[in-house]
């Protein structure tokens, strides 16, 4: 039973967790003897020491300062040492990891005389049972609150705690890392990336695993991402085994009943998966059994374009280098003779979606061009890989269409959309669309899944869409960098700031360039490029800043 508390009526005792959880460190004195982590980012070593239990005689204050504690070790002892902290009943069924809260602000609570706890606690991010990671725009305030009752022994414990746990953001930066569960577009020949969240234990291939099998994110379900995995699937009693880059995963019965290249493509998902953990194949069993998994084509997971950035100078449409520009072959004189404003080169650099004056067309080498969209003030369009320009009025966010080259519209409503459209293009693998947009209320940034039919036709955009949370500087442009990372640049006036977003992930500002106008996305960061409003091209240097190029062009295209 929860018992009051020994604090006369009325007290209120602040508990001085606050260094804690603000993210502060110090050498400590006394306690045991630290494990040395690295820094994975290069920046030296912390220490990082290892949690200590509950001792005899500690009161209500110490329980709740040693519980908060706890928590943020969980690379150390896999929250063995929090649950210490709790009653029996509860311990059995605190999941620490049911909701990960992430704070940059000290935590206080105040235990009253009636014996619980309250405390109000800065949110910035959040990662949710499943892995999922969530910034917050702004940061949110949660209130939790915290009960105690004293054992058999006559010992305090917590009776009753909010679900998850809370780390600062240095210790959820050592603890946690992200792991890309990957899925197949419909059509089968790329496997997209999504992205989770989870504490590096000595389980997480497991739970790796684990998520794969239930499946993909809400924003990519409903044909958006295919899972070859049948569902109920799980792991079997064999786990998962990692040895000499080779990788046993045991899974249940459900996994013997489709075909040999269904097995295939789960193969292909796990390797994918688990290639963070330094697995280069995989072992699929069935009750400690190998399972036939058959063959085939192995998907593209890491999509690469040319590493010349692709744009219109005085020299033409193409390639540009410091030597000149390297022409597109069947594409180039098509692109240059409509006066182009916006270019976006399909992947088999054979097609292209162009925006002029006139509106919006579609260039396919041996063909003349169509035009696709005559509405007045268009986007940047983009272009999948099954030749479908995306276009839209840029006041409306609610005009955007997909349309072949037969002229045949397929409307794309956005209901959870408003404001106008800064920028709209498809990733490389076709399955998703990116859109920003700039609002009364500031701009967003949003991932949506595209719907297709058999036939690659896209029908749809996903119900539930993906946000990013960016900042409130006015948004100028947006682009993909890789499957699972977008750039932006934002700002007014002659600083113009460079972000990059993990999509499911953190973001982090990479810099300004002045008085930018333009981006473009490339093979990862380094491949990014700014066009200025002087029309020279920027580019990243090693020192984490911007560099000016010798290349001056008139337009930034985009590379699919």
């Amino acid at each position: 039973m929860i018992v009051r508390t020994v604090l006369a009526r009325g007290a209120v005792a602040a508990i001085a967790v606050g260094a804690l959880l603000a993210g502060c460190a110090s050498i400590p004195t006394s306690g045991p003897v630290g494990v040395q982590q690295i820094d994975p980012d290069g920046g030296g070593g912390e220490l990082v020491t290892p949690a200590t239990g509950p001792q005899k005689g500690d009161t209500p204050q110490q329980i709740l300062a040693g519980f908060l504690t706890a928590q943020t070790s969980p690379k150390v002892d896999g929250y063995s040492v929090a649950r210490e902290f709790l009653t029996s009943e509860l311990r059995s069924t605190w999941s620490p990891t049911e909701l990960v809260r992430v704070s940059n602000t000290s935590i206080s609570p105040e235990l009253s005389d009636d014996g619980f706890a309250r405390a109000s606690v800065r949110i910035l991010a959040q990662v949710n049972a499943t892995g999922v990671y969530s910034e917050f725009a702004d940061p949110q305030t949660e209130t939790l609150d915290y009960a105690f009752a004293q054992d058999a022994d006559g010992e305090w414990r917590i009776s009753s705690a909010p679900k998850g746990s809370i780390l600062p953001v240095n210790r959820f930066r050592e603890s946690f890392s992200e792991y890309p569960l990957y899925f197949f577009d419909p059509s089968g020949s790329f496997l997209v990336p999504d992205v989770r969240w989870f504490p590096d234990t000595a389980t997480r291939a497991e739970r790796v695993v684990t998520e794969l099998l239930a499946g993909q994110s809400p924003w990519y379900q409903g044909g958006v991402l295919v899972n070859a995995f049948p569902s109920g699937t799980q792991l079997g009693k064999g786990r998962v085994v990692i040895a000499s880059g080779q990788a046993s995963v045991d899974l249940s019965n459900e996994v013997a009943a489709p075909g040999p290249s269904d097995r295939w493509r789960m193969q292909q998902q796990l390797v994918a998966t688990l290639s963070l953990s330094d697995v280069s194949s995989v072992l699929m069993t069935v009750g400690g059994f190998p399972v036939d998994v058959g063959d085939g084509a192995i998907p593209d997971w890491v999509l690469s374009v040319a590493a010349n950035p692709l744009g219109l100078s005085d020299a033409g449409f193409g390639y540009l280098g410091g030597g000149g520009v390297d022409a597109v072959p069947g594409i180039s004189p098509a692109v240059e003779g409509l006066g182009p404003l916006a270019v976006t080169l399909g992947r088999g650099r054979d097609t292209a979606a162009v925006r002029s004056a006139e509106g919006a067309w579609i260039v396919a080498a041996g063909d003349d061009p169509v035009l696709v969209d005559d509405r007045e003030g268009l986007v940047d369009p983009g272009l999948d890989g099954n030749s479908f320009v995306w276009s839209a009025v840029a006041a409306d966010a609610q005009s955007i269409i997909a349309v072949d080259r037969s002229g045949e519209v397929h409307p794309m409503p956005t209901p959870y959309l408003d404001g106008s459209i800064v920028s709209l293009e498809v990733s490389r693998d076709g399955a998703r669309l990116l859109i920003g947009t700039q609002g009364t209320a500031g701009p967003t940034l949003t991932v949506v899944g595209i719907v297709r039919d058999g036939s690659g036709v896209p029908v749809s955009l996903g119900t539930t869409p993906l946000p990013v949370a960016i900042g409130s500087g006015r948004l100028l442009d947006a682009a993909w960098v890789d499957a699972s990372t977008i750039a932006t640049l934002s700002g007014d006036g002659a600083a113009t700031q460079v972000t990059l977003y993990r999509i499911g992930g953190t973001h982090e500002g990479i810099g300004s360039v002045t008085r930018g106008v333009q981006l473009a996305g490339g093979n990862g960061v380094e491949g990014i490029r700014v066009r200025d409003a002087d029309g020279t091209l920027w580019r990243p240097n090693s020192s984490g800043g911007w560099q000016t190029t010798s290349i001056v062009a008139s337009l930034l295209a985009t590379q699919q």
